[in-house]
C-alpha cells in the first residue's frame, strides 16, 4: 500500500490472495489503512492479487488515493519506478511476507529514494525461522529448542524429543496446513506425507503453552515502541490457528525483556510496524519468531490508542503511553467455527461478542469492505 502525507510519502505494499477460508477480510493489509486513515494520512495503495475478493480497495479511506493492481509481485517495481523522484519523504511499509522478502532483496536500488524497511541494508536470512531463534537466544531471549529439517532427511537421523512443532522454515515457503503438532515419529512421516509446496521446515520443541502473546510494536528512527501484546484466549485451529479471540494488554503487564527485543531489530536493521509471537509456560516467555512486516492484529493496538503506523510515519508525534489500555479482540466469522462445532455455548460466544471493541474483520468507522464482501458472498449465492 502507498500512503501519501503533507511533505512526504509512505508506500504500502499489501495483498488480498483470496486464500481465506474463513470468511474475514485480508486484514493484514486493512489494520495499516484503517489505522493511517484514522490520522488523517493520505494514501496509495499496491495491491497485489488476481481479484479483490475482499474489498480492501473499498476502504473508505482509500476514496481520494490511488490504488495499483498487480498480480505478480515483480510488477510493483514499475510503479515504485514511477514514483521515485518525488520531491518529498517517501516510505514502503509491507504488510505480507512475500512482499518483505521481495523488497528486502530491493533494497540497495530502492533506499536512495525511498525509506525502505532495512534502510538500504538487508534482512537476509532473518527471514528463516532458524536463523531467528539463533539471533533472539543471542540477544538473551528464551527460545525452544529447533533443528532444521528436509523432508527428503530420515527422521531416524534426527536427535531430537517428542513433542515436536514442525513448521515451515520460511514464511513465503508454506502455509498454516504445513504447521502441525507431531508426539512420534511416525506423526512427522505422516505430517510430511501431506502434499504441499514446502520442503523446508523447523523441527521445534513443542511447548504445551498456557497461553500465547502476540506483541505489537514498531521501530521508527527515533525509537523502538512495543504498545502492547495480545493474549490470545482462542486460535482457530486450536493451538495453530490464528488468533480469533483475545485482549490486548499493555506491555507492563507482561514479563517480556523488551530490551533483549529491540537488540533483536537493532542486529535485524529493521524499521517499520513489526510483531514478535512469545508461547508462555510456567512463568518463562518462549521466542516462537518476529514478523518483518505489518499483520492483522496491528490495528487492535490503534483501536488500544497507540497508532503505530501514524508514529512511524510521524516520529515526532506523541502516543499517550499512559492511556494505552485493555481491550478485547475478536475474529467473529473464526470464533464463531467454536459455537458451530458445539465447543462453545452460543451465549458464552456471544457474552465476548459483547465485550469485545475491536473486531479485526470488521470495523464500524470503516464498513465498507466487509458490506461488499458480504453482498458478493449473496450474490455469488443467488447465482446473480
Amino acid at each position: 500500500m502507498l500512503g501519501q502525507i503533507v511533505g512526504g510519502g509512505n508506500y504500502i505494499l499489501g495483498n488480498d490472495d483470496g486464500r481465506d477460508k474463513s470468511g474475514d477480510s485480508t486484514n493484514n493489509t486493512l489494520s495499516i489503512v484503517r489505522s493511517l486513515g484514522e490520522a488523517n494520512v493520505a494514501q496509495t495503495l499496491i495491491l497485489k492479487c488476481d481479484e479483490d475478493t475482499c474489498f480492501v480497495a473499498e476502504s473508505k479511506y482509500l476514496k481520494k488515493s490511488k490504488v495499483y493492481r498487480i498480480c505478480k509481485i515483480e510488477e510493483c517495481m514499475s510503479i515504485l519506478e514511477r514514483l521515485k523522484d518525488e520531491d518529498w519523504e517517501q516510505y514502503i511499509i509491507c504488510s505480507f511476507d512475500e512482499a518483505a522478502v521481495f523488497i528486502d532483496k530491493k533494497e540497495p536500488v530502492l533506499s536512495p529514494f525511498f525509506r525502505t524497511p532495512a534502510r538500504g541494508k538487508q534482512i537476509g536470512k532473518l527471514f528463516n525461522k532458524d536463523e531467528q531463534c539463533k539471533l533472539a537466544e543471542k540477544c538473551g531471549l528464551t527460545v525452544p529448542k529447533s533443528i532444521k529439517f528436509h523432508r527428503t532427511e530420515n527422521i531416524d537421523n534426527v536427535d531430537f524429543d517428542y513433542p515436536v512443532l514442525l513448521k515451515p522454515l520460511n514464511s513465503t515457503q508454506g502455509e498454516k496446513g504445513d504447521i502441525h503438532i507431531c508426539r512420534s515419529k511416525v506423526e512427522v512421516e505422516a505430517a510430511l506425507a501431506i502434499e504441499s509446496h514446502c520442503a523446508d521446515f523447523i523441527l521445534q520443541e513443542f511447548i504445551d503453552k498456557e497461553y500465547e502473546i502476540d506483541c505489537i510494536g514498531v521501530r521508527t528512527d527515533k525509537e523502538m515502541y512495543v504498545a502492547g501484546g495480545v493474549r490470545k484466549i482462542r486460535h482457530y485451529p486450536r493451538l495453530i490457528g490464528a488468533g480469533a479471540y483475545g485482549q490486548f494488554r499493555p506491555m507492563e503487564d507482561f514479563d517480556i525483556d523488551v530490551d533483549c527485543v529491540e537488540k533483536f531489530l537493532e542486529q535485524a536493521n529493521y524499521y517499520g510496524p513489526f510483531s514478535v509471537e512469545f508461547l508462555h509456560r510456567d512463568n518463562k516467555n518462549y521466542f516462537m519468531e518476529v514478523n518483518f512486516r505489518n499483520e492483522g492484529l496491528a490495528y487492535v493496538a490503534t483501536a488500544a490508542g497507540a497508532n503505530l503506523h501514524a508514529l512511524y510515519l510521524k516520529p515526532d508525534m506523541k502516543i499517550e503511553k499512559n492511556k494505552v489500555h485493555r481491550i478485547y479482540m475478536m475474529n467473529y466469522s473464526l470464533d464463531f467455527l467454536y459455537v458451530k462445532n458445539g465447543e462453545l455455548s452460543l451465549w458464552s460466544w456471544i457474552r465476548d461478542l459483547l465485550r469485545t471493541r475491536c473486531f479485526i474483520n470488521i470495523n464500524l468507522k470503516d464498513l465498507n469492505p466487509t458490506v461488499c464482501y458480504y453482498k458478493n458472498k449473496i450474490k455469488q449465492k443467488l447465482h446473480l
